[in-house]
């Protein structure tokens, strides 16, 4: 795990992370469904509105830039998941 870096300070660093068309940060809707930390690298699983978002490339991006700027953190690898049906 980077030295001193938390699943808080990674959930923090996305609130502000906005969603450009709900207007609200990715932390509140609920898109951040896991956060793993190993050495300098965060994995982070997300789930947007819909599996077919028209934005969620450009929402994928904005979340590695906003990770990448945490001391310690070099890589940032997002992948979207999609809620099983039952």
């Amino acid at each position: 795990m980077a030295p001193g870096v938390t699943e808080d300070m990674v959930l923090e660093t996305l609130t502000g992370v906005m969603d450009p068309e709900l207007n609200h940060n990715i932390v509140e809707l609920g898109f951040v469904r896991e956060i793993d930390i190993a050495d300098d690298y965060v994995h982070l699983d997300i789930q947007l509105t819909s599996p077919h978002c028209p934005r969620a490339e450009e929402i994928v991006a904005m979340i590695k830039n906003a990770v990448s700027t945490i001391d310690g953190i070099n890589e940032v690898e997002v992948e979207r998941v999609c809620e099983k049906e039952a």
